[in-house]
């Protein structure tokens, strides 16, 4: 079921400092155990999601959708991982069963608060593994251009409202003048 081939699967090495660069990662070479906190690295993040068993991993949709925000929702590995190779954080400590932390990410299926800066993929599988919500890629020095970037799409989403409302205004002031 799971070719390395056909999904990328890798591991992260076990220790308590960030996922090493997708470089320095071991293969993993069969099925993730249940509740596995998986992360596949993209263009200038790293996407999680919860695997829940049988192929499926459960995940917030948010930036796999480009800068449209998406829901909590079960997809399969393939359908997360998107191509990109995908590994295991291991640096996390559990406060719940595999089974609890399976239930805990189905618990917000369809849930649609993406926020990248505070509810992001990131944030959704820490609190479903240590009740704690928390992402790391935004806490770093770096997020910064995180933040910018975010703001600058938030502006550019925008855009046709402000244009549409400023040729309301011109068109306004034409007839009245």
């Amino acid at each position: 079921m799971f070719s390395r081939r056909s999904i990328g699967l890798v591991r992260h090495r076990s220790n308590r400092h960030p996922p090493a660069p997708v470089g320095q990662i071991a293969e993993l070479r069969q099925e993730p155990v249940l509740g596995a906190h998986l992360a596949a690295s993209r263009r200038g993040y790293t996407h999680h999601g919860i695997y829940v068993g049988r192929g499926m991993v459960v995940h917030y949709a948010g930036l796999s959708r480009l800068l449209r925000s998406g829901p909590v929702e079960e997809v399969t590995m393939a359908q997360f991982s998107m191509g990109w190779p995908v590994g295991i954080v291991r640096d996390r400590e559990s406060t719940y069963s595999p089974q609890e932390i399976v239930l805990r990410a189905r618990s917000r299926l369809g849930e649609n608060r993406y926020n990248v800066l505070r509810n992001n993929c990131e944030h959704f599988c820490n609190w479903c593994i240590s009740g704690r919500s928390r992402s790391i890629q935004v806490e770093r020095p770096g997020a910064i251009t995180l933040h910018v970037l975010v703001v600058a799409a938030h502006c550019a989403g925008r855009l046709p409202f402000m244009l549409g409302s400023l040729r309301t205004l011109v068109s306004r002031d034409a007839l009245a003048g």
